[in-house]
Parts: structure tokens; sequence; C-alpha cells
């Protein structure tokens, strides 16, 4: 078990800080195995484009499912982590990174008012947008991705402007999502440092001996610690956390329940029906009937 699996990392793009606009080249597969890549940020608006297969992010303490035509969009200095769901068919995306310094200056230019351009560089926007819930950002962000491939002349200008008018308009397109699977925060940095270790490890099987060498605490420690903050010991909140991330899939995808089960962490399919009826009041089958 690292030990290192919650840093939060600065992760510098392969171009000069003064260059406005990086795009890669060739869409990127999705990792997928227990060696997650750490949680990091980087200092530009990161907008991908799923191309293929399905995965997992994790930002601001939010999971969200993604699948072939959905949009990620990452605000910058924004933790965040992804992976694919499925090894044999890994999520491919293909992203571009905006500078953030130039999109921001466009916004207030056209706003002409500093508190207005402050409340919308602060809109809450979905790090998931899909086709079903919101076509028209979906469309717009999708033609920004796509717009890097053509190498048109003054495609820097002209996407950082289309970017910094869909940043205007979404301020009244989007409000906080109440449904979102958030991970609340706690002022106890040993219970965060074992809350960020399992938002990316929630699949592997540590006990809560393993869990308290992590914040150098002894496993009683640790447990009546995580109980204050959250009214429930660390394997009882890893459990929930696979529930949650359980119920998202329910919701978004076709897979099995057996499927989900494992690829949220159970061994036993038997044990994930115990759990998620313990969580959520009825079976996964009932609860994606129900949504």
């Amino acid at each position: 078990m690292s030990k290192h699996a919650y840093t939060i990392l600065f992760s510098p793009l392969p171009t000069s800080p003064d260059e406005p606009l990086y795009f890669d080249l060739s869409p990127i597969r999705l990792p997928c195995s227990e060696d997650f890549p750490l949680l990091h940020y980087h200092d530009r608006y990161e907008i991908g484009l799923c191309i293929d297969g399905e995965g997992m992010f994790l930002s601001q303490g939010i999971y969200s499912y993604v699948s072939k035509g959905d949009v990620i969009f990452i605000p910058p200095n924004i933790n965040h982590y992804s992976r694919s769901l499925n090894g044999d068919k890994p999520c491919i995306c293909r992203f571009a990174y905006f500078e953030a310094k130039a999109v921001e200056h466009l916004v207030s230019f056209i706003c002409k008012s500093p508190e207005k351009a402050s409340n919308i560089l602060n809109t809450d926007i979905p790090p998931i947008i899909r086709s079903s819930d919101d076509p028209k950002s979906v469309a717009l962000l999708t033609e920004l991705v796509e717009a890097c491939c053509w190498g048109e002349q003054n495609i820097t200008e002209t996407t950082n402007l289309r970017l910094a008018l869909f940043l205007i308009e979404a301020r009244n397109r989007f409000n906080e999502n109440p449904t979102a699977l958030q991970i609340n925060p706690t002022a106890d940095s040993a219970v965060t440092t074992v809350c960020e270790y399992l938002s990316l490890n929630y699949i592997k099987r540590d006990t809560t001996a393993e869990l308290a060498m992590l914040c150098h605490l002894s496993e009683s420690q640790l447990r009546r610690r995580f109980i204050k903050a959250y009214g429930i010991p660390p394997i009882a909140y890893k459990n929930l956390l696979r529930c949650k991330i359980a119920a998202v899939l329910l919701r978004r995808t076709q897979l099995s329940v057996s499927e989900i089960s494992a690829r949220v962490g159970y061994q036993d399919t038997s044990d994930f029906y115990r759990a998620f009826r313990k969580s959520y009041g009825c079976s996964p089958s009932a609860y994606r009937t129900q949504t």
C-alpha cells in the first residue's frame, strides 16, 4: 500500500507556460488498475471529449461516470483524477488545455464588471456534461476540442473567446447538483488523509490497521476520530463510498449488478447487496428501477 497515493501534485503540461493553447495530438487511454494516478491539478482550463469506453472522474470530491460523447470540464487548479472502468475496453479521451489568464481576461472584458466576472468564474460547472442533460453545452465544448485538430488560423483566439462566452452563459445554465456524490471535507487532517486515500483506492481491501498506518495513528485512535468526523468507522465509510459509486453506475450504465459489484471492489455479490441495502434501503436492482 503506497503511503503517497493521496498526494496532490501540480501536473505541468509539456509546453511553454506562455503558450496559450495545448492539445494532446493523440487520444489518451485512461489507466485501469489499482495503481491509480495521483490526484493532480493544472493551471489551465481542461476540456476533454470521451471518444470511447467508460470511465470514472473524481473532481473536487465528486465522482462522475463518463462514457462516449460526454464532455469533461475541469477548471484551473482543481484537484482531479480519472480512470477506466474496464481494462479490456479502456476509456479513451481527447483533451485540450486553455490558458486561464487569457480566458479570464476575456470574461472580464466582456462583462465590464469585476464583481460580475468573479461570479461567472466561480460558477459550479459539473465535471461531466452529457448530451441528455445539456446538448447545447456538449456541442459547443466538443467543437472547441475538435477545432484544435484543424489547425485553423487564429485558432487560439477563436477558442479562447468561445470558451469565455461559454463560461458567461454557464452562470445561468448550471446550478449546484444536489444528487452528486460528494466527499465532504473534515477539519481532522488524519481523517482527511485516509479519506483522500480511500477516494482513490476504494477497490482495495485495506484493514483499519493498514489505514491507520497512513496517518501514524493506532487502529483505535483512527476509529474514534473517524466516528467523530463522519459518525461511522473507516471501513463502513469505504463501503458507503463503494455503494455511492455503484449508485452512479446503476443510474448511468447498463452494467449488470454483478459487474458493478466487482468494479467497486466487492468479491462477493451478496456482500454488495447487503452493503447497498444498508446504505439505500433497497436492493441495487430496485434502486435502478426506481431511478
